[in-house]
């Protein structure tokens, strides 16, 4: 039966790499040595008798040595010695059950390229497709089972001047095809050599022709090939070829077609050592971005260089990268052989497509080009750059997300630098469950699901740094006051050590009050902070302050109060900002004898109760709105004195339009403590008990990406609510301060909390002059 050659057979192609019909890197074994003659028999001489042997000692055991745990299969990576840019093997332990004899096969090809990492999570190119345009692919050895019943012959032998059809599309002659499809997707069995995709199934494209003197030509009807892959769809066609003719306008027509489905040809750069892909007189307007050329990187473990052989990417370096240009593949009897050239450059690239496909199936061919574009490492000049067009492929790089977003189904955010902070008042459990599992979109539509409660991050004071600082406060705190004709005032600094020589201590003000008496008027103005000296129980027990206790951030204020009758009326602002958070209040006050009622309100920009929102999508809102009432009362029973207060709040968070968080209900919360103290042992002891401020109720609800629908390629969303309710745990206090004989001032404090997870202590003797 004769088949029909279209006008692309006339055009003179060559393999690039081992095993082609000419222009290639030879990469065919040398033949075994013959054997060595048998020498000619020497005479034998009489054999003189042997002298009985004197019996040697038995020496005694010795203990076998103790066995040295291994690491192995699991070993951290070695990184590369001084002098190599890639680990020798000799020093590289197994790292996974992956990493195996078989894996390593390809060893300095795989390092290079970080193609451990795809194997590792299970991206083997498995369901993919990859079409190898070239002279057959003879299915043997680790080939066997990977090759597709899609694949078609679309040459023959040429008999009697009429081209005759095959059986098959490869064979015992297609010594080319066959190494290339086995870089590709040979099999992972334990034996022999792995592919860089194993899990992939060849479709081979048989474009090449046999004359009846035994001449080879290669390109007969690819074409047909062409039109025929995409019917099928396959998305990749590895071309491990070279035209060296002049162009071909049938061929550039059907590069250009097969483009129009998203098919993307990997195609050799050529082996002429030249400045530019051989293929490039057949690139145009209409077909360019159906092409991505490779160049072969020389696999010599100490540098990044190309091989001596490879044409460069040249002008076609915005459609060009870099691949290891030797590895170990099979030949046609199933045999393992070195196979080099920018023929075994190019399958690497088809498998790295093969991993990409499989993981997302919703990408076309070119979708995955631009990928590995834009992930491959950049070599020589920064940037795309004419010797290795985007750099060397890298497996790792093109599997992780690039520039992945967060969505709530409206807006889309970089993930990057994306955080929650939850205050202390809330609980944070909810949060970090929901954002547990995430599925985002990277700038190439690609879709992850991952795990971002590590960015979910909540401000512990029970940790060393706290307590340094406390000890820090109290070793290196001063202060001073007056009072003269109705004025008054105070301040109190702290040093803190940011620093290991003496001199290093930054001296901060931690506390400072002014007040100006006018008849029945009183005039303040105070810097309160967290830091303040005067803090309950040396700064162990939670804050009385009000203000300070529901936005920390708050830490200045202005106020007038008036006598009226038995009771004090007043007014005052509050104010304050930090690098991430401003806040500003008001705050009315009555108060009659010992016993007090304060009604505020709080607006706070970035923080929510003083904590900064977090950022990106992930961050709670814009600010929040904060109301309460506190009551408070010093009163004595007998020698005791009691100090009492307690508050009630309702906030409200400022939501935003491109946060996870799209919906909150109000906030309630509160705090509330006592103290009770008595002079006793020379000095005063102090008891007492506080609850924090904490949420009671209130939820939120998060809108998040919850899968990948593949026929719209889009997210899908879901609604999951959270309870923003913290924990009711209050804290137990102890405290005593006496003066010493010396002038001196002993102070001690304690606090736990509820269940005793979190005690804490203090103690200092100072002395002031």
């Amino acid at each position: 039966m004769g088949i029909a050659v279209s006008a692309i057979a006339m055009a003179s192609l060559s393999a690039c790499g081992g095993g082609g019909s000419s222009g290639g890197v030879g990469s065919t074994p040398p033949p075994p040595p013959a054997p060595a003659p048998a020498p000619s028999p020497a005479p034998t001489p009489a054999p003189a008798p042997t002298p009985a042997p004197t019996p040697a000692p038995t020496p005694a055991p010795t203990p076998a040595p103790t066995p040295t745990p291994s690491c192995e299969p699991n070993c951290d990576p070695v990184a590369p010695p001084a002098g190599y840019v890639i680990t020798p093997e000799t020093e590289q332990a197994q790292r996974s059950e992956n990493d195996t004899t078989e894996f390593r096969e390809n060893y300095l090809g795989k390092e290079f390229t970080n193609a451990l990492f795809a194997i590792d999570n299970g991206w083997t190119g498995e369901g993919v497709m990859v079409g190898v345009l070239d002279d057959g692919v003879n299915e043997v050895g680790d080939l066997e089972g990977q090759v597709s019943d899609l694949s078609r012959d679309f040459g023959g032998n040429m008999v009697d001047g009429e081209l005759q059809s095959r059986e098959g599309a490869g064979d015992e002659t297609s010594d080319h095809g066959t190494s290339v499809a086995a870089i590709i997707a040979a099999k992972a069995n334990g034996k022999g050599t792995m592919g860089y995709a194993p899990g992939a199934k060849i479709v081979s494209l048989r474009v090449n022709m046999i004359d009846e003197d035994g001449s080879e030509y290669i390109g007969v009807n690819a074409d047909a090939a062409l039109e025929y892959a995409a019917e099928v769809g396959i998305k990749i066609i590895n071309r491990s070829l070279a035209s060296k003719g002049t162009g071909n306008v049938a061929w550039q027509s059907a590069v250009a077609t097969y483009g129009q489905t998203g098919g993307l040809i990997i195609s050799s750069t050529g082996n002429d050592g030249a400045d530019n892909p051989t293929d490039v007189i057949d690139v145009t307007t209409e077909n360019r971005n159906t092409w991505l050329f490779v160049t072969a990187l020389d696999t010599d473990p100490t540098t990044f260089q190309l091989a001596g052989y490879a044409n460069a990417c040249g002008s076609m370096m915005d459609r060009c990268v870099t691949a290891p240009g030797t590895n170990i593949s099979i030949d046609t009897s199933g045999e393992l052989i070195p196979f080099s050239g920018t023929s075994s450059a190019a399958p690497v690239v088809s498998a790295l497509a093969a991993t990409i496909l499989q993981k997302w199936p919703q990408l076309s061919g070119q979708e995955a080009g631009e990928v590995i574009m834009a992930t491959a490492r950049d070599l020589g000049e920064e940037g795309v750059d004419p010797v290795f067009g985007h750099g060397l492929v890298d497996f790792k790089a093109a599997l992780e997300p690039v520039e992945p977003t967060l969505s709530n189904g409206s807006v889309q955010t970089a993930l990057t630098g994306a955080s929650t902070a939850v205050p202390s008042a809330m609980g944070g459990e909810g949060i970090e469950a929901v954002l547990a599992s995430v599925t985002v979109v990277d700038a190439f539509g690609r879709d992850y699901t991952g795990n971002l409660s590590g960015l979910v991050v909540q401000p512990a004071s029970a940790d060393a740094t706290f307590m340094r600082r406390q000890v820090e406060n109290q070793a290196n705190s001063g202060g001073a006051h007056f009072a003269f004709n109705g004025m008054s005032g105070s301040v109190a600094y702290a040093g803190f050590r940011y620093g290991p020589e003496a001199n290093e201590v930054d001296t901060q003000l931690v506390n400072a009050e002014f007040a100006f008496r006018s008849g029945q008027t009183t005039y303040t103005a105070a810097f309160s902070s967290l830091d303040s000296v005067q803090d309950t129980m040396m700064g162990l027990a939670p804050t009385s302050d009000a203000m300070i206790a529901h936005s920390p951030v708050a830490d200045y204020s202005f106020g007038v109060a008036r006598q009226i009758g038995d009771t004090q009326i007043g007014f005052s602002v509050h104010t304050g900002q930090n690098e991430l958070a401003q806040a500003n209040g008001t705050m009315i006050s009555a108060q009659r004898g010992n016993t007090k009622v304060k009604l505020a309100y709080i607006d706070e920009k970035g923080s929510l109760f003083g904590t900064p929102v977090g950022s990106g999508a992930m961050r709670l809102g814009d600010g929040s709105q904060t109301a309460f009432i506190e009551g408070s009362s010093a009163f004595d029973i007998g020698s005791w004195a009691f100090d009492a207060y307690a508050s009630a709040n309702v906030t409200r968070i400022d939501m935003a339009s491109d946060t996870l968080l799209t919906d909150a209900s109000d906030m309630v919360g509160i705090r509330f403590g006592m103290i009770a103290s008595k002079a006793a042992l020379g000095g005063r002891l102090s008891f007492g008990i506080a609850q924090p401020l904490t949420v009671v109720s209130g939820q939120g609800t998060y809108t998040l990406g919850s899968g990948y629908d593949l026929a719209s390629r889009s997210l899908t969303f879901a609604d999951h609510k959270v309870d923003f309710s913290g924990k009711i745990n209050p804290r137990a206090t102890f405290g005593y301060e006496a003066p010493m004989s010396t002038g001196a001032l002993l102070r001690f404090g304690a606090s736990s909390n509820a269940n005793g997870s979190d005690v804490r202590a203090l103690a200092s003797l100072a002395k002031r002059f």
